[in-house]
C-alpha cells in the first residue's frame, strides 16, 4: 500500500468512526508503524486549508506548529459540514454505471485503468451473498457485463426466470447468482435448468431477458457451498485427494497461496514436505495443477488419480 492509498484509507476510516480514532488505532488499522502514520498525518495537516475537513481533540492547543497533534493518543475526526474530498461510496449498480462510462472513453491511460480496478475491488464480493460470491483471493481483473449483472441480480430478488442466449442457444433458467473465480480470472452465471445446476461463462452469454415466469429459490442453497469443492468449473464426482509436495524453491508457498480459499488440510512433515488433503470436483483441472509442480508433487491418494497422472506423463514422453 503506497502513501496515497494509505491517505485514502485513513480518511475512510476516520469518516466511518464519528466517535474519532487515535493515531495509534489508525496506525494499527493500516498495518504501518507509528512513525509512518505520523508522516501521513503530517501530510494531511499540511494540505491547503479546509481542503480536507479533519480536526482533532487537541485543536485548541496553543502549539502553532501543530506538532502536539502528532501524538499517537490524539483522536482524529472528520467534519460533517464541510466534506469536499471524502471517499465516494457506490452501490453495485452505481459502480457498474461508472464502469460502463469508463468503457466508452476512447483514451487508454493509467488513470482510467486505476479507476476501473478500484471500483471492481470495492465490490463486497468477499462476503457470501444470495446472488454474488467471489472464489479466491485475487481482485477481479475482468470487468462485469453491467447490464447482465443487474438483470441477474433483479431476477434473483424478484424470483423471475431468465431467458439467456448462450453460445447461440436460447435457454430458460432459474437464476441463482454470479461467481467470480479468481484462479481462472472469469465471471460465471450459476443457474438451475430443470433439476440440474450449471455455471455459464459470462463472456459466452450474449443476451439476458427476464420472463414473466416465477420460480422458487432453492431453500438452503449457497453459492459458496456449491462452488467450494470445484477445482475450476469442471463437472464430476466429489473425490478425496491426498498429495505430498516437496520443499523445493517456492513450491510450498505456491501451494498455500493457491489453496488459501479452500477448506484444505495442510500438514507439515518432519522432512520438510507438505501433505495436502481435500475433497474436490474436477479431476482434469486438478491434474493440470499438479503437473505444474513437476517432480515436486506426488499424488498419494486415490490410486486412480495416480494412474491418470502416469498416463499423461507417458503420453508426453512419447513426443520426445
Amino acid at each position: 500500500m503506497d502513501m496515497i492509498e494509505r491517505l485514502e484509507k485513513i480518511m475512510a476510516l476516520i469518516e466511518a468512526h464519528p466517535e474519532g480514532l487515535t493515531g495509534k488505532a489508525l496506525s494499527e488499522a493500516c498495518g504501518v508503524p507509528w512513525g509512518t502514520m505520523k508522516q501521513d498525518l503530517r501530510a494531511l495537516l499540511l494540505s491547503p486549508e479546509h481542503s480536507i475537513p479533519l480536526y482533532t481533540d487537541h485543536d485548541e492547543s496553543n502549539d502553532e506548529s501543530g506538532e502536539d497533534l502528532l501524538n499517537p493518543d490524539v483522536k482524529w475526526f472528520m467534519g460533517t459540514a464541510e466534506k469536499q474530498f471524502t471517499p465516494v461510496h457506490l452501490n453495485v449498480r452505481e459502480a457498474l454505471g461508472v464502469l460502463r462510462v469508463l468503457e466508452v472513453l476512447q483514451e487508454e491511460n493509467s488513470l482510467k485503468e486505476s479507476l476501473k480496478q478500484k471500483i471492481l475491488s470495492g465490490f463486497d464480493l468477499g462476503t457470501e451473498e444470495t446472488y454474488r460470491y467471489i472464489k479466491g483471493d485475487y481482485t477481479p481483473l475482468e470487468p462485469i457485463k453491467g447490464e447482465i449483472f443487474a438483470s441477474i441480480e433483479k431476477a434473483v430478488q424478484t424470483n423471475r426466470k431468465l431467458n439467456i442466449i448462450f453460445k447461440g442457444r436460447s435457454i430458460t433458467v432459474d437464476p441463482l447468482g454470479i461467481v467470480y473465480y479468481s484462479r481462472l480470472r472469469k465471471w460465471y452465471f450459476v443457474a438451475r435448468q430443470g433439476d440440474t445446476i450449471k455455471n455459464y461463462n459470462l463472456n459466452n452469454i450474449i443476451e439476458v431477458s427476464e420472463t414473466d415466469q416465477a420460480y422458487t429459490y432453492p431453500e438452503g442453497f449457497s453459492l459458496k457451498t456449491w462452488f467450494g469443492p470445484r477445482w475450476g468449473v469442471e463437472y464430476g464426482e466429489l473425490i478425496r485427494v491426498k498429495v505430498r509436495f516437496l520443499n523445493r524453491s517456492q513450491t510450498l508457498a505456491k501451494v498455500r497461496k493457491d489453496v488459501a480459499h479452500r477448506k484444505s488440510k495442510l500438514t507439515p512433515m518432519d522432512d520438510g514436505s507438505l501433505i495436502f488433503e481435500d475433497m474436490i470436483i474436477g479431476v482434469n483441472e486438478f491434474i493440470n495443477w499438479i503437473l505444474g509442480f513437476g517432480s515436486a508433487a506426488e499424488i498419494l491418494e486415490p490410486n486412480e488419480l495416480r494412474k491418470l497422472i502416469l498416463d499423461q506423463i507417458c503420453k508426453t514422453l512419447e513426443n520426445y
